[in-house]
């Protein structure tokens, strides 16, 4: 839909593939959708008012898009939705009210519903002391509903939250919580797309835009949901700009030599960027201290130039490994014994060699100083020559209340019984994923040694998916498999 919008022209193996990845994404979604009508982020976490309203307006737009939807999903998930906001607790924050509606409005535009109701929630809302990114989504909200006049009042309101600098301008500055309700970047990409749907385009969405640009990190924004955001709102910026009708000339000096030499039109604007390399071995063109990067441009058009510093180190302890998350893990091996007259595991000390054979018990403890964090991922890493014992609940392991089972007959099912939303497990590594952190929290799992050799365990990871800036990481543990004598 974006490529069609701003005539992009799309490659034969984009138009093939893409199809493929929309299927496979949409089962995704009807698989995790909960009883209830909902989502969270897994099918083992409660229905989450935020990731409702997500999918909903990812539903939305693929169905806009053209895409075949399920309906009985849609409508299900839209119906809990719907619930949700009539029924919202007292103290849900602005941000992801305001959220919902506005998922909403995009999934029944130029449909007949109850709009009086939203539109009363909506004017409740507006009687706070909104901070931006609320405002923004309640603007392009009324404009969905044919609230025009509203839709402009809330513009002039965010309009005057911005920060701006002679080159920049962005909306945001609140205390910051590591929460997508706090993000300057979406917040920002959303003031954008309103001020553009609904007043146009002015001087001040440029400076956005740079201000947006400027916080890609490396080929794309911190996380995928950001992207996406910023994609939408840049998106609708093409459509109002002639940026796509380029006539300039470029120059790059590094330390005052010529290094590359172009001029840019239309057809150009659809290739693949032009990208530089520069290292100390080539030409001599990068010399150790300062270097100097010179840009000369010249005719019609905007030039776009960003760039990616990258270093590589052996010395994995020169790395700091606490930014928010403290991971640490404890191994243990197991061996069977009676107890109360039954067989059961009991964890022995782990000297670091096993025998091939033999299972590895594997405690991993992640501490944050923050219980108000979402959405977090562990992936701890496996060691080569083992395998994952995926059926755990078969052991019962002596001080270990976690792996005291049982079976719920009358229902025929195993109840979830961990902290966290779901486990999964890969040939690298083991993934758990949190909906919402503790400060202080517990991860196990099993592990049979099977080759023999001697290997390295790489460190866990923690770190919130949608802000992986905030991360830990445990120290490299050494562990040698003996073969069976």
């Amino acid at each position: 839909k974006t490529f069609k919008e701003i005539n992009v022209p799309l490659k034969s193996q984009t138009i093939e593939e893409l199809p493929k990845y929309v299927d496979a994404g949409l089962k995704r979604l009807y698989d995790h959708q909960h009883s209830d009508g909902g989502w969270g982020w897994w099918t083992n976490d409660q229905t989450h008012p935020y990731m409702t309203a997500y999918v909903i307006y990812g539903l939305s737009l693929a169905r806009e898009a053209g895409y075949d939807i399920n309906e009985n999903v849609f409508y299900n998930g839209l119906n809990n939705l719907k619930s949700q906001i009539t029924n919202a607790k007292s103290d849900i924050d602005e941000t992801t009210l305001a959220y919902m509606i506005y998922s909403l409005s995009t999934a029944m535009k130029n449909q007949s519903y109850d709009k009086d109701n939203y539109v009363e929630i909506i004017n409740i809302l507006l009687r706070k002391d909104l901070k931006s990114y609320p405002l923004s989504l309640l603007a392009i909200t009324l404009k969905n509903m044919s609230e025009t006049q509203k839709a402009k009042d809330v513009v002039a309101r965010l309009k005057k939250q911005v920060n701006e600098e002679k080159s920049f301008a962005f909306w945001g500055g609140e205390e910051w919580h590591y929460r997508w309700q706090n993000d300057n970047v979406q917040g920002t990409a959303f003031a954008v797309k309103a001020i553009l749907n609904i007043e146009g385009n002015s001087d001040i969405i440029a400076k956005a835009v740079r201000w947006l640009l400027l916080k890609r990190q490396g080929y794309s924004w911190r996380s995928t949901q950001e992207t996406s955001v910023v994609l939408f709102a840049l998106t609708d910026y093409l459509k109002m700009t002639k940026e796509l009708d380029p006539d300039f000339s470029v120059k790059i000096f590094l330390n005052d030599k010529e290094v590359f030499k172009k001029s840019f039109g239309k057809s150009d604007v659809f290739k693949q960027s032009e990208t530089l390399k520069f290292s100390g071995s080539e030409l001599n063109t990068l010399k150790k201290g300062n270097n100097k990067l010179r840009i000369e441009k010249s005719g019609k058009g905007i030039l776009y130039l960003s760039g990616l510093s990258e270093f590589f180190t052996e010395d994995i302890k020169s790395v700091e490994n606490n930014n928010g998350f403290k991971v640490r893990r404890e191994y243990y091996v197991l061996e069977t014994g009676e107890k109360d007259g039954r067989i059961i595991y009991f964890k022995k000390k782990f000297d670091g060699t096993v025998t091939s054979g033999q299972d590895i018990f594997v405690k991993t403890f992640v501490e944050s100083k923050s219980e108000n964090l979402d959405y977090f991922i562990l992936e701890d890493m496996l060691p080569s020559g083992f395998e994952v014992v995926k059926d755990m609940d078969k052991y019962f392991i002596d001080g270990e209340n976690n792996y005291q089972t049982y079976y719920d007959y009358y229902y025929d099912y195993m109840p979830w019984r961990w902290h966290y939303a779901d486990r999964e497990y890969r040939d690298e590594k083991v993934a758990f994923f949190v909906t919402s952190c503790q400060s202080k929290m517990e991860f196990s799992y099993i592990i049979k040694a099977q080759i023999p050799g001697e290997n390295k365990i790489m460190p866990a990871q923690g770190y919130l998916m949608y802000y992986p800036e905030l991360n830990g990481f445990s120290d490299v543990v050494n562990i040698k498999v003996n073969d069976v004598k």
